[in-house]
């Protein structure tokens, strides 16, 4: 009975090795099949079922004359013995178009009327093979490859199409743009097939490797990365790609080791807005040492927080996680049609903003998702997830005028009136302008920039995020609210104040700058704090530039050391604060305590100098700190303009 079991054993791989291989053409596909492109493996037929392999043109638009590459790939990996290609024009489907040039060594070209096919040359197995086509230069319009993919002798595939490439003319400006995303903009969009895993992996200069996850951005699929522009320069903290696969839609997700910590959580939310709240969200959380999963969750309606729907577990599918050197990877598909706390979301028919965060904290447990401190982005636009093409971040425009404004207001303009009105009262003496003081006509310039600068900057914010919002462990916010109040104040109660002579007058006096100089420290306070923010995207480095300034304000004190710039007394200084002259501005009147001044306090070319030094200083150092707050992430910035030169001189 054994030998029997044997022999049968025998029998049956004799006979699938000659189903493998008797009929099939070892050494590519004959003319003859040039029309119908059907082998003739005897009397096998082609499968009715979807086809394993597909193929994906680098773009859908090419100029006459030009060249485009096709990737002939499969969903799993899968190979195939052989296989046939042509590209043919709608309109005349029984004839090729264009040729193929710098064909593979395992592949060649048969001559099918006027122009070649492309096949295989031997019985090597083949996946995820790359080839080019050249455009005819007198044709235009609509091009679709078709292919012939043979598994093995038994099992083959026909007519499986790549979607429409649209050849142009030379002589028209083309946008690839206009061609990338692959989808028309109505309600009925085309769908991709399947996208290839590439296995080029592009080398920088120092010999290292690209990571996969970035093969096919902006060609192939869409990728949507943190910060802005680090898709093109493969330097991602944060890194989301979609593409359609089957009749399911893949994506994968990379959090990467960065200054904030490891991530615990890295997740892409489906938005009908660029705010969180009411939106899908697919997350991978580490849930222990080594381990990634995913989830689906929801970003709770009308406030700052996420839960997770274990009900909608079976709607994503895992198909590859990693966890290393603090980093996370996963691959996983989701169903295109879900339904989530009522809410349907068709992935095929509607376009949404994508939601992209990561974080380095889990709250309740590993349940819920902690804060985004790695980082958070919303997409520029409402697109298919269908759509082929790099994703740009939403504006942060007034995040940045806010920052920017701010530092403006209280490390530029506040530094230099407080200045001007603590020491240079005795300066320009008899330099009047419009019946004020030098000093006062600057000093009130610079403190009606600040304000103005404040309250513009208040506003900003408030309209950028569309109401209060506030991180917990930082009161940046909170400080935020309090100085602009002092600020706002700060000018009405200037023109409320009493008359030099008034015995009420040094109660203003010290009052206008307590207030001041409050709104003053806690606007430097809050700047401090600012550099912590999430949202702000800071270098942590930045703070030394703030201590800095910091120590270099100190060195206005300086102007009271009565041997180097011939300041009064003590006394002689309290008398000068109480005859601050800031008289009513209802009044015409000039003081007549004024009028015998005739000459400047020793010392005045001194500071003068000494104040263009300082005034200048200030200058950098505002300039600096605007700089870095509007270019933020301003270190991501170095990288990338480092990565794309690697990368141009590399080529």
């Amino acid at each position: 009975m054994s030998r029997w079991k044997i022999f049968s054993s025998s029998l049956l791989l004799i006979l699938w090795g000659c189903i493998n291989n008797v009929g099939t053409y070892p050494s590519g596909a004959p003319i003859s099949t040039c029309e119908d492109m059907v082998p003739r493996h005897l009397n096998f037929v082609p499968q009715t079922s979807s086809s394993p392999y597909f193929l994906q043109p680098a773009t859908l638009s090419v100029k006459a004359g030009d060249k485009l590459k096709i990737m002939l790939s499969s969903q799993e990996d899968a190979e195939f013995i052989g296989f046939m290609m042509q590209a043919r024009s709608p309109k005349m489907p029984g004839e090729p178009l264009g040729g193929f040039l710098n064909l593979p060594e395992t592949t060649k070209a048969i001559t099918c009327g006027p122009s070649p096919t492309a096949t295989h040359k031997d019985r090597n197995k083949l996946k995820n093979l790359e080839l080019e086509w050249e455009a005819p230069s007198f044709y235009e319009g609509p091009v679709v490859f078709n292919a012939t993919f043979v598994q093995n002798g038994a099992t083959f595939w026909v007519g499986v199409e790549s979607q429409p490439v649209t050849v142009v003319k030379r002589s028209l400006p083309v946008n690839n743009n206009d061609f990338q995303g692959g989808i028309s903009t109505t309600k009925t969009p085309v769908r991709l097939t399947t996208i290839p895993n590439y296995t080029l992996k592009p080398e920088t200069k120092n010999g290292e490797k690209s990571e996969p996850i970035y093969d096919g951005c902006g060609s192939i699929k869409s990728c949507f990365g943190i910060p802005d522009g680090c898709v093109d320069s493969k330097s991602c903290t944060v890194l989301a790609t979609t593409f359609v696969k089957g009749d399911n839609f893949e994506f994968e997700l990379m959090a990467k080791n960065s200054s904030k910590g490891s991530p615990k959580y890295v997740a892409l939310g489906l938005s009908d807005d660029q705010k969180m709240g009411g939106d899908s969200v697919m997350e991978c959380v580490v849930d222990n040492p080594s381990k990634v999963n995913v989830y689906m969750s929801s970003n709770i309606e009308g406030k700052k927080g996420n839960e997770r729907l274990n009900n909608l577990s079976d709607k994503v599918s895992l198909r590859h996680s990693k966890y290393s050197d603090g980093s996370i990877y996963c691959k996983f598909t989701r169903d295109p049609v879900t339904t989530v706390k009522g809410k349907e979301y068709d992935l095929v028919q509607e376009k949404y903003y994508l939601l992209l965060a990561s974080g380095t904290s889990l709250k309740d447990n590993g349940q819920r998702v902690g804060w985004h401190d790695i980082g958070y982005q919303s997409s520029d636009s409402l697109r298919y997830l269908s759509e082929v093409g790099s994703l740009s971040g939403s504006s942060d425009l007034l995040y940045r005028l806010h920052g920017a404004f701010m530092v403006a207001s209280w490390i530029g303009f506040t530094s230099a009136g407080i200045l001007l009105a603590r020491y240079f009262k005795m300066t320009w003496v008899g330099k009047r302008f419009c019946g004020k003081d030098q000093w006062f006509i600057w000093h009130r310039a610079f403190m009606v920039s600040t304000w103005s600068l404040t309250i513009a900057a208040f506003v900003m914010i408030f309209v950028e995020i569309q109401g209060w919002y506030s991180e917990t462990s930082n009161p940046h916010a909170i400080l935020g609210c309090i100085t602009t109040g002092l600020a706002f104040i700060q000018p009405f109660g200037a023109a409320l104040r009493p008359s030099p002579d008034s015995p009420k007058r040094p109660i203003f006096n010290w009052l206008h700058w307590l207030v001041g100089n409050c709104a003053h420290i806690l606007a430097i306070v809050t700047i401090f704090f600012a550099v912590k923010l999430n949202k702000a995207r800071l270098p942590e480095w930045m703070d030394w530039i703030l201590v800095a300034y910091l120590f270099f304000d100190e060195f206005k004190f300086y102007f009271v050391n009565r041997q180097m710039i011939g300041c009064f007394s003590d006394g002689q200084m309290e008398k000068r604060v109480n005859d601050f002259p800031m008289k009513d501005m209802a009044s015409a009147r000039t003081p007549l305590h004024m009028l015998d001044r005739k000459r400047d306090a020793p010392h005045s070319y001194l500071r003068r100098f000494l104040l263009a030094i300082y005034l200048t200083v200030i200058l950098i150092l505002t300039a600096v700190l605007i700089v870095i707050i509007v270019m933020a992430p301003i270190e991501e910035h170095w990288v990338y303009k480092e990565a794309k030169k690697l990368l141009v001189d590399d080529h």
